[in-house]
C-alpha cells in the first residue's frame, strides 16, 4: 500500500511534497536498482519506474522555476523606449473617412462642461415683491420723465405769466423728489421766479415729524425708520422701533393712537412747518420681560425730505 511523506526543505523555506512509494515485502535501494527489479514482476517494475520519473520531473520543474525567479529579481527588465508613431495607413478606396471617426453618445455630457443645476422657481412672496418693485420703478421713471418735459417746456416759454404758472406746477414735484426740486428752484436765474418757486414748494411740501410708521399686532404705530433731516430724530430721544402711543394737543387734551387707522394717525402727526407737537412714546425692552418704558418728547414739525428709492 503506497504512503505519502512530507519532507521539509531548508532552501528558502519552501516545502516540497515528495511521494515515495514503499512496496510491502520489498525494500528498494537506489544502489541496487538492477537486483530489485529482477525480483519483481514486469508490471510492478513499470509502476515504480513511472513514480520515479514523475518525482524527478517535479523536482526539476521546481528548481527551474526558482532559478528564473531569482534571476528576474537580480536583473529587473529595462523599460523599452516608446516607439515612434507609425504613419497612418492611406484610406482604403471606396471607404468614407467620416465612418472612421468615433461618435460620442448624445446622452453623455461633453468633457470639460459642468451642468449647472436648474434654478428653482421663485416663491409666491418673491414674485409679489419683484412685481411691486417693477411697478414702483416704472412709477418713478414716469415722474422723472414728466418733470423733464416740464423743464423743456419752461425753457421754450417766453411769456412771464405762463412761466410763473408753470413754475408753480413744477414745484409740486417736491412731494416726489425733494432734493432735486430744491436744486431746480435754486438754479432759477430770475429772482421773481425763484421766489415763486420756493413759495410753491413751502405750500406743497409734506411736513411732519420725519418718520415712517407702520402698524403691528400691538395696535400702536411703530417708527420703522426716520427720514433725512428728521425732526423726531434730531431730538436724540427717539429711535426706530419705538411706539407712538398718542399726542398732546395745544389745549392739553390727549389723543391716543391705539387701534386707530394709520391714515388718521398720519393726519395728526402732520402740520405746519415750525409748529410743535408733544408725543407720548413707548419703548419695549429688548428681552420683553419688563413693562414698556414710557416717555414724552417735544418735536417741532419740519419739511419732510422725500427722495426716490431708486
Amino acid at each position: 500500500m503506497p504512503s505519502t511523506e512530507l519532507l521539509q526543505s531548508n532552501n528558502k523555506g519552501e516545502n516540497i511534497i515528495v511521494e515515495r512509494a514503499v512496496l510491502a515485502r520489498i525494500s528498494i535501494s537506489p544502489f541496487h536498482f538492477p537486483a530489485s527489479f529482477a525480483n519483481l514482476a514486469f508490471g510492478e517494475a513499470m509502476k515504480i519506474r513511472v513514480v520515479y520519473i514523475l518525482i524527478a520531473t517535479a523536482l526539476g520543474a521546481g528548481m527551474a522555476y526558482r532559478h528564473r525567479r531569482n534571476v528576474a529579481r537580480q536583473n529587473p527588465p529595462e523599460v523599452a523606449p516608446a516607439q515612434a508613431a507609425q504613419p497612418a495607413e492611406p484610406n482604403e478606396p471606396g471607404r468614407d473617412i467620416r465612418q472612421m471617426i468615433p461618435r460620442a453618445s448624445e446622452s453623455s455630457p461633453k468633457p470639460g462642461l459642468v451642468m449647472a443645476p436648474a434654478p428653482s422657481p421663485p416663491t409666491e412672496t418673491q414674485s409679489r415683491t419683484a412685481s411691486a418693485n417693477n411697478r414702483a420703478m416704472q412709477y418713478w421713471e414716469k415722474v422723472a420723465q414728466r418733470f423733464a418735459r416740464q423743464q423743456e417746456q419752461l425753457n421754450n416759454e417766453t411769456d412771464q405769466a405762463k412761466r410763473l404758472n408753470l413754475i408753480r406746477i413744477m414745484a409740486r414735484n417736491v412731494r416726489m423728489d425733494t432734493p432735486s426740486t430744491l436744486d431746480w428752484a435754486m438754479g432759477l436765474e430770475d429772482p421773481e421766479e425763484r421766489r415763486a418757486a420756493f413759495e410753491a414748494i413751502n405750500d406743497n411740501a409734506l411736513t411732519g415729524i420725519g418718520a415712517r410708521i407702520e402698524m403691528d399686532e400691538t395696535g400702536l404705530p411703530k417708527i420703522r425708520e426716520t427720514t433725512i433731516l428728521s425732526a423726531v430724530a434730531s431730538t436724540g430721544q427717539v429711535e426706530p422701533g419705538d411706539y407712538i402711543s398718542g399726542m398732546v394737543n395745544s389745549d392739553g387734551s390727549i389723543v391716543y393712537f391705539k387701534d386707530r387707522p394709520i391714515r388718521q394717525i398720519v393726519q395728526y402727526l402732520r402740520g405746519q412747518a415750525g409748529s410743535e407737537i408733544q408725543l407720548l412714546m413707548e419703548r419695549m425692552p429688548a428681552d420683553g420681560s419688563a413693562e414698556p418704558y414710557s416717555f414724552d418728547v417735544a418735536v417741532q414739525r419740519s419739511m419732510l425730505v422725500v427722495h426716490p428709492p431708486f
